[in-house]
């Protein structure tokens, strides 16, 4: 039977990145990313893991210059822990650990709007703009 889930930061509680690639996977996203670039991402964010225990069950990551911006990259949950409002308290929690600067800003699919506007965020008026190299063929 499950625990009471602790929010904590990288800083406070280490986070694997083997632990990542779990969530990662459970979620269907970034088959090609390796543990390297994951363990390199983690040291280089704003990172709250989500625990039950001694497994993590949620990880959300933000890249910040901590004054102006920062961005959301991750929010992630094990697909056996969803619906139990670990994605909302994980999104508090990064916000929080992000502090104050001026704009925390995200990318998300249209589905996810709803569930971050609960989190206090809104969507913006101006247009997302992408760059990224080319897939080699």
């Amino acid at each position: 039977m499950e625990g009471k889930i602790a929010y904590e930061r990288r800083e406070e509680r280490p986070i694997a990145a083997a632990a990542v690639r779990r969530l990662y996977d459970g979620a269907g996203w970034w088959p090609d990313w390796a543990l390297g670039g994951i363990e390199r991402a983690i040291e280089a964010s704003v990172a709250i893991g989500a625990w039950d225990g001694e497994r993590l069950v949620g990880f959300a990551r933000a890249i910040s210059d901590g004054e102006h911006r920062a961005y959301v990259e991750d929010v992630v949950i094990d697909p056996q822990y969803r619906g139990r409002k670990i994605g909302e308290r994980i999104v508090a929690a990064l916000v929080e650990a992000i502090g104050e600067v001026h704009i925390i800003s995200l990318f998300c699919e249209p589905e996810r709007v709803e569930f971050y506007g609960r989190n206090g965020f809104r969507p913006s008026e101006t247009a997302v703009m992408v760059h990224r190299e080319q897939e080699q063929a």
